[in-house]
């Protein structure tokens, strides 16, 4: 009886030292991460028209809405164009969760006036179909092909969710994103990648370093990569204060290139994502007006001593 206890354990060590051992080259990469250089290109932001109408909605957001979203090469629009700002310069796009989505709206890309860029999101959700869940590499190549071919530009947002945690309970989810190598398989691909760390955004250290390490991944496989980070005012239903989200922006600013600016609210897409806190992002622009480095086409900066260790 007592052999017959013990052979599990026996079983059960190579594993615990292979997760203990991918968990350690998980650290090194952070490591590595938050000493790499970002290429010197210029700053990117990006929102959708659904939280560009939130945003507008407000008493004086328009110098900051000016100010992010005013610059045809720098700024990108998820979707057609805004009715107060109608003239907006900032480059449109369409997003799709979804190849088999992506592939019948760029059907007609010969008219001009189908946007030149496109995001696909392929997450654990309603949008993204089972197997494109579980190939999402795959499909990923299989979209920038189609982008090439079509003279699109592409952005890819692979979330985390798309590859399953390891089955130890000590051991963070996102370790199993890191060490899939996915992050490298989809930046291949793309032009533009990013990193949906909003979930990381009330632990600004974890946040830098889940945001410099898949950074590091994304420029390891494709040097020409434009690496951008997700911020969200309400991520999972609950509001982030606006100096949290500056927290982070500040600690995450020399590893990307830009970042995707959320306003999410309950939606088919989003049922926990609660009311929109539009307040939350003006506050958090007002702030980011002040350091010339986020603003639209600014010089990437190195890390300093304190943002390395924030």
């Amino acid at each position: 009886m007592r052999k017959a206890r013990r052979q599990p354990r026996l079983v059960l060590l190579p594993l615990l030292a292979a997760v203990l051992c991918s968990v350690g080259a998980v650290h090194v990469g952070r490591a590595k991460a938050a000493d790499s250089p970002v290429p010197q290109k210029r700053f990117v932001w990006m929102i959708t028209l659904r939280s560009l109408r939130r945003l507008t909605a407000l008493p004086g957001s328009d110098a900051a809405v000016r100010t992010f979203f005013g610059s045809q090469r720098y700024s990108i629009l998820v979707g057609g164009p805004h009715s107060r700002y109608p003239s907006l310069p900032a480059r449109r796009s369409l997003a799709f969760g979804s190849y088999r989505s992506m592939h019948s709206g760029v059907a007609s890309s010969a008219s001009p006036h189908t946007p030149r860029v496109v995001i696909l999101d392929l997450e654990r959700w309603s949008q993204t179909p089972p197997g494109e869940q579980r190939q999402p590499a795959r499909y990923y190549r299989l979209a920038g092909r189609l982008a090439r071919r079509k003279g699109l530009l592409l952005v890819a947002t692979p979330s985390s969710n798309l590859v399953e945690p390891w089955p130890v309970r000590f051991i963070p989810a996102y370790a199993s994103y890191l060490q899939s190598g996915l992050v490298g398989e989809v930046a291949k691909a793309a032009d533009v990648f990013e990193v949906q760390a909003q979930g990381f955004e009330r632990q600004t250290a974890l946040y830098k370093e889940f945001v410099a390490t898949a950074a590091d991944q994304a420029r390891d496989a494709n040097a020409h990569v434009t690496v951008i980070a997700g911020l969200s005012t309400n991520p999972g239903g609950r509001g982030v204060p606006a100096i949290q989200l500056y927290r982070d922006a500040l600690a995450a600013r020399p590893y990307v290139d830009g970042f995707w600016l959320n306003i999410p609210a309950k939606s088919e897409a989003c049922r926990r994502c609660g009311v929109a806190r539009p307040e939350i992002a003006l506050e958090l622009l007002r702030k980011l007006m002040r350091e010339n480095a986020f603003l639209p086409g600014a010089r990437p900066v190195a890390a300093t001593a304190e943002q390395q260790g924030a």
